[in-house]
């Protein structure tokens, strides 16, 4: 979808991020900024609005506060688009727990009414943020996206529920969504959290020297918030898998790790720090993900490992970049 007068240059459609200014937002945001494609952000701001703030003077870029869970604002919100990247969700277990019906409302309901919205209205790419949180609890195998779900949290439950809802609408039209199954995310943002398992450690190895891994036998496919928006972006623009394969897994093979491993890469990127594995009851929660259909069919590789993310938060800390990770607004819950 164009725009523009006779003679002129013609403008690209904007594209809509939901949660724009949220952890993943305020990366990918940029990113299609410095590509020179317009954006839409729909944003309640419940974090805030620093991800975004400066940007502000960005003609490019059209900030809409509203919340999703009020469908008068879908109009206003879908004018001009054919896609879309949603984002926006009551993020992780502990931020669910704080209010379960906003959650499932905004994760499950509103979304699957949003999508609907924009079938309707003419969007073709639909780009839906889901997570490999969905997969659940322990199996031996490695996990692919033809693995049964088993969500073990209330958040995982919503996105699982959201998925089902989004594909649904397919019906051999032109209305394209796509699933995309984030691994477990680091590293540095304009929105930053400090509520995810590397940023924390790093942050808390930093300040105080030791830090404890509990139990540690858990498997997380890792991936860093900036190759998170990078698959974001080739989901927009690659040719979708068949129909029934369109959800992708995100992430890479190489960045599975046990929590347990996260102690070498700790000790190797921040000096002098002492990490104590700490025996105990294991997080149900595990899941070893396969990452080989995005590489084979977008060829998707991470350019970031661990030790990168740790490095680049522990320096952001000790520089004062990031005076105070204790801050409110470095959390979800």
């Amino acid at each position: 979808m164009l725009s523009g007068s006779c003679g002129a240059a013609l403008t690209p459609a904007p594209i809509l991020v939901t949660g724009g200014a949220g952890y993943i937002g305020a990366v990918l945001v940029r990113m299609l900024l410095d590509q020179g494609r317009p954006v839409r952000v729909l944003d309640r701001m419940l974090h805030g609005g620093h991800g975004l703030e400066d940007l502000r003077h960005d003609r490019n870029l059209d900030v809409l506060v509203r919340d999703l869970r009020d469908p008068r604002v879908y109009e206003e919100a879908l004018e001009g688009i054919d896609t879309v990247i949603h984002l926006a969700a009551i993020v992780g277990d502990a931020a669910c727990a704080l209010d379960e019906e906003a959650a499932v409302q905004t994760n499950w309901t509103a979304t699957i009414a949003f999508a609907r919205r924009a079938k309707a209205g003419g969007v073709r790419r639909f780009v839906f943020a889901s997570t490999c949180s969905v997969y659940g609890e322990g199996r031996d195998e490695t996990l692919t996206e033809e693995s049964p779900a088993k969500p073990l949290s209330l958040y995982a439950e919503t996105r699982w529920h959201a998925e089902r809802g989004i594909l649904e609408l397919l019906d051999g039209g032109a209305f394209e969504p796509v699933i995309l199954r984030f691994g477990t995310i680091y590293g540095l943002s304009p929105r930053m959290r400090f509520d995810l398992v590397v940023n924390f450690l790093a942050q808390k190895a930093v300040r105080e020297g030791t830090v404890s891994i509990f139990g540690g036998g858990q498997w997380r496919p890792f991936i860093h918030v900036a190759d998170i928006a990078r698959g974001i972006l080739m989901g927009v623009r690659e040719p979708l898998p068949e129909a029934a394969q369109a959800i992708m897994n995100v992430g890479d093979n190489l960045e599975n790790y046990q929590l347990r491993d996260l102690k070498d890469e700790l000790e190797r990127h921040v000096p002098g720090v002492r990490v104590v594995i700490e025996p105990g009851r294991e997080d149900r929660r595990t899941y070893r993900v396969c990452f080989d259909r995005i590489e084979r069919e977008w060829g998707f590789r991470a350019t970031r490992r661990v030790g990168d993310g740790i490095e680049e938060v522990a320096r952001a800390v000790r520089s004062g970049v990031i005076a105070n990770p204790d801050e409110r607004r470095y959390y979800n819950a």
